[in-house]
């Protein structure tokens, strides 16, 4: 019998190898539903591809590093090469199987896998109607529904340093008082100004930080301040929510039905015919592409037959 204080070890939940025997004993083809491991699409020397979990749209990716570094700016030169030539594959992907461009965002060193920093990066489809105007206020309106810099407030009197109770009331009522902190706007969090190949040392003195861009637009920041988890799904959410008709029907009809549960929260909606979605489409792009670019057929290798 272990004693209590025996350490216990703890999986990696977005380990190479975890996906890597999840792949195998599916036998590579499509799994007959998505699970925590069996969502492997492709990998490379220094990264692999799977389906993201919470795919409220198809097309929805998360790039793992191999090596277990806790956020992309470890990245060694070389590494940093071979991701931007993966993300490049991946954005043309998603323009053809979805004529949709994409959202690439990362929370480094965010503890927000099950507890654990591996490095990974989420790539969404975001719509093509987004610009940089509707960018910002979708942007200032995730701040606002998370009370983005407020410490302490009061109301009626009382004085609130719960998140949660702030949220409601300034999401609700006019008459409070911010005591400490100050909500934070679209133009507070953009901490730094150079591309994020050029920040990397300065993001790792950071306790943590949370990049988004959207892919060939000048829509993008990169803050050191902390905003929860899940903060770029909310973004991609949002803008889907405001600028398409039909996700945000089908968004209201899963507030109605759930009210306690969030649909840009993973763990609320997996979104399993999404996923299953992307990974059949993104399988399908690379053995297509593998066929006319040998440098493709040479770098990448396809978990799906």
């Amino acid at each position: 019998m272990l004693d209590d204080s025996t350490p216990k070890t703890i999986q990696d939940p977005l380990s190479w190898d975890l996906f890597s025997i999840g792949a195998k004993k599916r036998n590579f083809q499509l799994p007959s539903n998505p699970t925590m491991d069996n969502r492997l699409i492709i990998d490379t020397k220094n990264f692999f591809v799977v389906s993201g979990l919470g795919a409220f749209v198809p097309g929805y990716f998360l790039i793992i590093t191999k090596k277990t570094y806790t956020s992309f700016a470890q990245l060694d030169d070389n590494e940093l090469q071979e991701f931007n030539w993966l993300v490049k594959i991946l954005n043309e992907s998603l323009k053809i199987k979805y004529n949709m461009r994409a959202a690439l965002f990362e929370h480094g060193m965010c503890s927000c896998a099950g507890g654990l920093d591996h490095a990974h990066v989420h790539m969404m489809t975001i719509p093509n109607e987004l610009n940089k105007d509707n960018f910002t206020s979708i942007l200032d309106k995730v701040l606002k529904k998370r009370a983005a810099g407020i410490n302490k407030m009061k109301f009626n009197n009382s004085e609130f340093d719960n998140i949660h109770d702030i949220s409601t009331i300034i999401n609700f009522h006019n008459d409070y008082e911010i005591i400490d902190g100050k909500l934070l706007k679209s133009e507070d969090i953009k901490n730094f100004k150079n591309n994020f190949g050029e920040i990397r040392s300065e993001l790792l003195k950071e306790e943590q930080y949370i990049q988004f861009r959207v892919l060939d637009e000048s829509m993008e920041f990169c803050t050191k301040h902390y905003l929860g988890t899940q903060f770029g799904r909310e973004i991609v959410y949002e803008c889907f929510f405001s600028l398409n008709s039909d996700c945000k029907s089908l968004f209201n009809q899963l507030n109605r039905t759930n009210p306690s549960q969030l649909v840009w929260r993973w763990q609320d909606y997996y979104f399993d015919k999404n996923i299953m979605i992307t990974m059949k489409d993104l399988g399908d792009f690379i053995r297509e592409l593998s066929i006319k670019d040998e440098l493709v057929k040479e770098k990448i290798n396809l978990h799906i037959k």
